[in-house]
């Protein structure tokens, strides 16, 4: 088996994904600020969490996910409500706006990267079809979120 070097690899990964970003995701207009879009997001993937276990994920404090917890709930993207374990909990839940802005954020993204991938020959999108089908699991197992 050849040797890997870490480092290297490490180094090829960010350069991709910082390519993939500039060159994407950048120029993409989300519908609101990226943490409260990243916490719809969340929510929607992971089910209801408490404001802890919210701030957690997006590795930012409890006040300033409080913040983007009330802004959100004003706007009827997500709701409180009592945890059943233990009423002095409350658990944050995606509310049917929420689910309906994301999803509509999915279809716009689906046809921004389906109109730029056009421009790839048949090799070439075979070729990345198998990247991805390699590429995704890897990085799932790699990193594994904690609900």
């Amino acid at each position: 088996m050849e040797y890997i070097d870490r480092k290297e690899l490490s180094a090829r990964f960010i350069d991709s994904f910082h390519t993939f970003n500039s060159n994407f995701f950048q120029k993409i207009s989300y519908p609101m600020a990226a943490n409260h879009w990243i916490s719809l997001c969340i929510l929607d993937s992971y089910g209801p969490l408490t404001a802890t276990a919210l701030g957690n994920h997006l590795s930012i404090s409890k006040q300033q996910v409080l913040q983007i917890i009330n802004k959100l709930c004003k706007d009827g993207y997500i709701s409180r409500q009592t945890a059943l374990s233990d009423r002095r909990y409350k658990n944050i839940i995606l509310t049917e706006k929420g689910h309906k802005i994301i999803m509509n954020e999915i279809r716009l993204l689906t046809m921004v990267f389906e109109n730029k991938i056009d421009i790839l020959a048949d090799l070439e999108l075979t070729k990345f079809d198998e990247a991805i089908k390699t590429f995704v699991p890897l990085f799932e197992k790699i990193y594994i979120i904690n609900k």
